[in-house]
């Protein structure tokens, strides 16, 4: 591991200073699950790590008076799953409480799950399935963008040098009706091979999006199996056993997710 700087800002203004002066070779971190073993296997090689772990008002989470879910970065997933959360909201706690394993729960966090932007990791597909938003401050000011412009197509997300994530917004609870969140992993702590959300809207039409088969999260117009299926990964480009069994898996889990909000709406 390259040696680097560590940095304990008190506060967002002092975190964004502190990235401005040790230039575009300094890093974010909050609980450093994925940062550190990148570090370790000499993937990246950051100069400074500015730590947001403890920077106030980035570790909580609170309802807005138009009942939007408002969930600090740093929040860590075990925090999370032990939240007590209404409406579909519910399942962004169970999803948080079933993934990786109980110490990379206990360190990992929400904003450091969205910048790593792994395809693999739940909460990304989470966040572009359910319509998120999220909050970003840098020396330019606080800028507001949909978790879907978030990640690029290619991977990785829009981030800038000196940008730090700071929040995370859901729609309020009456947004949807109910939401699933599937996944298929080989064992109990791997991260997903294939990952599917599925949400119902009032009017009972669908949002659906498919994770760890793209660079990013995509979101899908089809709202049958098949359908669905043939949209993210064409029988065309599943030339290899690992992409045939993930088109089926597809198949699979967008029929286990919708059946699932069918029946919780209809609870």
């Amino acid at each position: 591991m390259k040696p680097f700087t560590f940095l304990a800002p008190r506060g967002l203004d002092e975190a964004v200073a502190m990235l401005g002066e040790h230039g575009p070779d300094a890093r974010v971190i909050a609980g450093g699950q994925s940062l550190l073993l990148a570090m370790k296997e000499r993937l990246a090689r950051p100069s400074a790590l500015v730590s947001v772990a403890g920077v106030a008002g980035l570790r909580d989470w609170t309802y807005s008076e138009s009942g939007q879910l408002d969930i600090g970065a740093a929040t860590t997933y075990a925090e999370l799953a032990e939240a007590a959360l209404r409406g579909w909201h519910a399942e962004i706690a169970a999803v948080a409480g079933n993934l990786a394993d109980r110490p990379v729960r206990t360190m990992g966090t929400l904003g450091g799950a969205l910048c790593q932007a792994d395809p693999r990791f739940d909460m990304p597909a989470l966040a572009v399935g359910v319509g998120a938003e999220v909050d970003t401050v840098s020396a330019d000011g606080v800028r507001t963008r949909s978790a879907d412009e978030l990640f690029r197509p290619e991977g990785g997300t829009v981030l800038g040098p000196g940008e730090i994530l700071t929040r995370v917004r859901y729609p309020a609870a009456d947004a949807y009706r109910a939401v699933a969140f599937e996944k298929f992993r080989y064992r109990q702590f791997d991260a997903a091979l294939v990952s599917v959300v599925c949400a119902v809207r009032p009017d009972g039409s669908l949002r659906l999006a498919v994770g760890a088969v793209r660079p990013r999260p995509v979101l899908v117009s089809a709202t049958d199996p098949a359908g669905i299926a043939d949209e993210v990964l064409p029988a065309a480009e599943a030339t290899t056993r690992l992409r045939a069994y993930q088109r089926e898996l597809i198949a699979v889990l967008a029929r286990r997710a919708i059946d699932r909000v069918n029946d919780d709406a209809r609870s």
